[in-house]
């Protein structure tokens, strides 16, 4: 086996462990949706001219389905029918087409004239619309609708009555909700690349949620490492978002990470007498260094022991001890 070179330079990964429960979070940046937060650590990487780079990676995540899949971003369809025009904004909530098509003619009816249907075809998976009373249009106006995603509209926004050849939506509905949560940090921020910038991003690494409704989306380690920028992080801020970019709403309910912090670190090692690190090599050589007071009293008994050697304290042979006992 072939011994180590003196004083030969080599990388060490140091790991630990950080836990973030959103509970524990030092400053909530957007109240209770617990999806924006800061911790304020203290050190977690000091800056050191030893240290190459870190790495991170999550260890295991914890993701309630605590989100709606109707929220405040996507629950409002924008009407006119003749000279009425009415913002028509579904209450916040998990739905399906079928539920979502009920509570749409239940607000609809409330504020205009005249009645209307939004009915599912379970055949195509697309919604149509249509006025009860004929001959009445329907125009949605997409500019101030949101709920665009969830009925299918792309380019089409008039509903004509239609009786029995209804006028359908561009695309199927979607109501898939979350399916994935982007985990971000500006103090982790690396080089991955994120589609909605094509450009490098402060993502660090994507979780996809398999939980329904009110259930628990739980991760586990793929073994994935992403490089950090940064050499001191003090504090960490983590951002959740969708797979839209958009923030996601827990409505105060926790989440948990687990992530794996990697030290990249320069190591010296030598096997004069075993093989010792660089940091307990200084240490020997801090020891040789002996202190002032130390150095101080050193010089002092050198010097007595000079002087002694001038000046011999003078030698009695012939003495006789019993002149001390009269």
């Amino acid at each position: 086996m072939t011994s180590l070179p003196m004083n030969e330079e080599h990388v060490i990964t140091e790991s630990r462990l950080i836990s973030l429960n959103s509970k524990f979070a030092s400053e909530y940046l957007n109240g209770d949706k617990n999806s924006s937060v800061s911790f304020d650590f203290n050190g977690i990487a000091r800056k050191d001219a030893r240290v190459l780079y870190h790495s991170i990676a999550i260890q295991s995540a914890e993701i309630p389905a605590s989100y709606y899949i109707v929220n405040t971003t996507n629950n409002v369809i924008n009407l006119t029918e003749g000279a009425q025009t009415f913002s028509v904004v579904i209450p916040v909530g998990n739905y399906n087409a079928d539920t979502f098509a009920t509570a749409f003619i239940l607000a609809h009816n409330a504020l205009f004239t005249n009645d209307a249907t939004l009915a599912f075809n379970t055949t195509t998976g697309k919604f149509s619309l249509m006025s009860d009373v004929s001959p009445q249009l329907i125009v949605m106006n997409l500019a101030d609708t949101t709920s665009q995603l969830l009925l299918g509209v792309n380019t089409t926004n008039s509903f004509p009555y239609n009786a029995g050849v209804p006028t359908f939506m561009d695309r199927p509905a979607n109501f898939l909700g979350i399916t994935e949560v982007k985990i971000c940090s500006n103090a982790l921020a690396g080089d991955n690349y994120d589609s909605v910038s094509l450009n490098t991003s402060t993502l660090v690494d994507t979780v996809s949620t398999t939980a329904t409704a009110f259930g628990l989306t739980i991760y586990n380690s793929l073994g994935r490492e992403s490089f950090i920028k940064a050499k001191r992080i003090d504090e960490l801020d983590i951002q959740l978002l969708d797979q839209d970019d958009k923030v996601i709403d827990f409505n105060g309910i926790h989440w948990n990470f687990t992530f794996i912090f990697n030290t990249h670190r320069r190591k010296f090692f030598s096997n004069d007498d075993g093989i010792i690190n660089f940091e307990k090599m200084e240490k020997f050589e801090e020891a040789k260094v002996k202190p002032e007071p130390l150095k101080e009293e050193i010089q002092t008994l050198q010097l007595e022991n000079v002087k002694e050697e001038i000046e011999p304290e003078p030698e009695f042979d012939d003495f006789d001890d019993d002149v001390l006992l009269n």
